[in-house]
């Protein structure tokens, strides 16, 4: 991680002081030299991170149908007795710029997820660019939602009751597997829970939060990039309204959703879903994420803050669900 200009000046910035403090220890973190050690290092550092206790009920692993064979995924109960009818169901895509991240360093957020909604939650490993490019991680979201509904009941689940959510990367594609269900007849979604989405690979330049918080917030505008070139095959992929969900022809027709940003993100302002003649997406609440960097959704442990607005992000979407 580059060494932010605010702290060479020793003056902090408004972020919230508990992320303040991990984002000092961040700095101190050589750059890694290559994909495999980014991998490894994000995988390390997200095993021995804190986490916040919650009280759910069964957690299983078990594997889901991709576009092109099976993929890994882990299923998460909210405790209690189930309803008569199964638990509602989200299906949740994990972020990392398509390229790093697992079951395992979203496992935290699904459980608590789980928790404040009382919904099941089945977290799903879509394959990871560069070895599987745009739009193959497209393809396993759709394919595993399609999955999840056509299962729900060996699941526990309600198909009547299912949403997609996901940070990052995976809001992404939780929101784009939603214009794809609208467009192609998949399974009706009552509602999309989209954390700091990445939603416009083709124009990132009309983005002031590009330029205010392209360094030194944890992610970078020079780590963006290269997660780009790892995701996108051809340049012109990125005006593809399913690798850019903000190209979309209609924002017409799709499940509410709950879009959540964080103020010193570089993705702040296209998670917003503006568009310049468009504005925001229909039937869509949008909150802010004062004091927040990217990544909040995993620090809950740290951050009081975050925690709050990841436990009310899980009440909306189990409010969605019950109708």
């Amino acid at each position: 991680m580059v060494r932010p200009d605010f702290f060479l000046l020793g003056e902090p910035m408004p972020v919230d002081p508990n992320l303040y403090q991990l984002l000092l220890q961040l700095s101190q973190a050589p750059e890694p030299a290559g994909l495999e050690e980014l991998r490894a290092g994000v995988i390390a550092n997200a095993a021995r991170s804190p986490k916040r206790p919650v009280t759910i009920g069964e957690v299983r692993d078990l594997s889901v149908a991709g576009a092109e064979g099976s993929l890994p995924a882990r299923l998460y109960h909210p405790a209690g007795q189930a309803p008569a009818s199964g638990w509602p169901l989200t299906v949740f895509f994990h972020g990392g710029g398509f390229v790093v991240y697992d079951l395992d360093t979203h496992d935290a957020l699904c459980r608590e997820l789980c928790a404040t909604s009382g919904a099941a939650v089945l977290s799903v490993a879509y394959r990871l660019a560069p070895e599987a490019r745009f739009p193959a991680p497209v393809d396993d979201a759709l394919a595993s939602v399609v999955w999840a509904a056509a299962h729900a009941a060996e699941l526990g689940a309600d198909a009547g009751r299912l949403a997609v959510a996901g940070d990052s990367a995976g809001a992404n594609l939780a929101t784009v597997t939603a214009l794809r269900s609208r467009d192609e007849g998949g399974p009706a979604l009552r509602a999309q829970l989209l954390i700091y989405p990445a939603a416009d690979f083709e124009h990132p330049e009309r983005y002031p939060s590009r330029q205010e918080n392209g360094r030194g917030y944890f992610l970078t505008d020079e780590r963006m990039r290269f997660f780009g070139q790892m995701y996108l095959a051809r340049p012109e992929d990125a005006a593809h309204p399913h690798a850019s969900p903000l190209n979309a022809e209609s924002l017409a027709g799709l499940p509410p959703a709950l879009v959540l940003t964080a103020e010193f993100d570089p993705l702040r302002d296209e998670g917003a879903l503006r568009r310049s003649s468009q504005g925001r997406w229909r039937n869509a609440e949008y909150r802010p994420g004062p004091g927040m960097i990217h990544g909040y959704a995993n620090m809950t442990a740290f951050s009081p803050v975050a925690a709050q607005l990841i436990d009310e992000a899980g009440v909306w979407l189990g409010e969605q669900l019950r109708g």
